[in-house]
């Protein structure tokens, strides 16, 4: 240690090791070279999951956020053991539309599948009618109409136009792609993501509607307060923040009567839950259109992986390719308003899709 050290920081006193924290840059060398395990390099959770390097400590050594760097992934909320970091909730105006004469619509997203215990399609919707919501549409519709688009947007532009086509699906991806690499931000696909693909579905069948988009993404959150995307959808829930209202209104799942199951997507859509799933079902739909075509694909799950993949196509080894993002380890499955193990959880996905009436978008 005290011959790796750039700075001169370690030195021998009464036969042991001592480092000068004034001279330590915190680079990390000593610790690798220790063959006694006797140096610990003690690092934030919160920092320690954060792709994009966005926690830093202040000169009193508290944690901070980089709002610039922060894309909303929610990984540092669900890590903290302190409970130090929240985002903001919206159950208290979800109640109060569900509370008015305005028809409110959830969308929930296909990865509730093992959220809330070994609950049916069927009893879900029966959930949310008893709290007083319109009716329940399925997200993986919205995500049948960005496969079809995205399928569409990459026979067209690869390569001829871009070198590779990034999904966009999941936002807190998608952002960081932009922020670390503007010089391809074109590469990301301009299509809608489900969320707002199906709350435009059902703002258009029902103008005066509110929908309340409820799923286990911190980043829609965001996303849903854009400029361009705040007049579709009106409010965003986690499945923790709903079980939390299923739990206050006293909801037992078991005591429900099973309405009509919601399979109104395919298979393919409702596999958009899973890290590999958007990939899928857009190489599907590809092959569909054209089925002579050969499409690579390469995906990563967790911003770390993506920013490593954005790298490697930035040095051109994967031109010609799909590239599949997902801010969270897992994909939706495992996001940050989860409830549900992302193992348990993507089994209950496998047995939900092959419940599917449609195989194909």
């Amino acid at each position: 240690c005290v011959e790796i050290c750039p700075k001169k920081a370690v030195s021998i006193l009464d036969g042991q090791s001592h480092i000068d924290e004034d001279k330590c840059i915190k680079c990390g060398r000593c610790v690798n070279v220790c063959e006694y395990h006797a140096i610990v390099r003690h690092e934030r959770p919160c920092a320690k999951v954060c792709g994009m390097k966005a926690i830093k400590s202040d000169e009193y050594g508290r944690a901070e956020i980089d709002h610039d760097k922060c894309v909303s992934c929610g990984m540092c909320l669900v890590n903290c053991p302190f409970g130090a970091i929240i985002d903001k909730s919206q159950i208290f105006q979800t109640i109060s539309a569900l509370k008015s004469d305005t028809p409110v619509y959830a969308a929930i997203a296909p990865a509730f599948s093992g959220q809330f215990g070994n609950v049916t399609q069927g009893q879900i919707r029966n959930a949310f009618k008893a709290l007083g919501f319109t009716d329940v549409v399925e997200v993986a519709i919205g995500a049948d109409l960005c496969t079809i688009e995205e399928a569409n947007d990459f026979i067209k532009e690869v390569p001829d136009k871009q070198p590779f086509m990034a999904t966009s699906c999941c936002p807190a991806w998608s952002v960081m792609a932009k922020k670390l690499f503007p010089e391809y931000a074109n590469c990301v696909s301009m299509a809608l993501t489900p969320m707002t693909l199906t709350a435009r579905l059902i703002k258009n069948h029902t103008p005066d509607a509110k929908v309340v988009f409820i799923g286990p993404c911190a980043a829609k959150k965001l996303e849903a307060s854009r400029r361009s995307v705040r007049s579709d959808i009106d409010f965003v829930l986690t499945f923790e923040e709903m079980a939390g209202v299923f739990d206050a209104k006293g909801i037992d799942f078991d005591k429900l009567e099973v309405e009509e199951s919601l399979q109104t997507s395919s298979s393919l859509g409702k596999g958009f839950a899973a890290s590999g799933g958007v990939a899928a079902a857009v190489v599907n739909a590809i092959h569909c259109i054209d089925p002579e075509m050969e499409v690579k694909t390469v995906k990563a799950e967790g911003l770390s992986e993506c920013k490593k993949m954005l790298a490697m196509a930035k040095a051109g080894r994967y031109d010609g390719y799909l590239l599949e993002g997902m801010a969270c380890p897992g994909g939706c499955m495992g996001g940050a308003g989860v409830l549900a193990d992302v193992r348990k959880a993507t089994m209950a996905l496998e047995q939900e899709k092959k419940q599917s009436d449609f195989e194909k978008p």
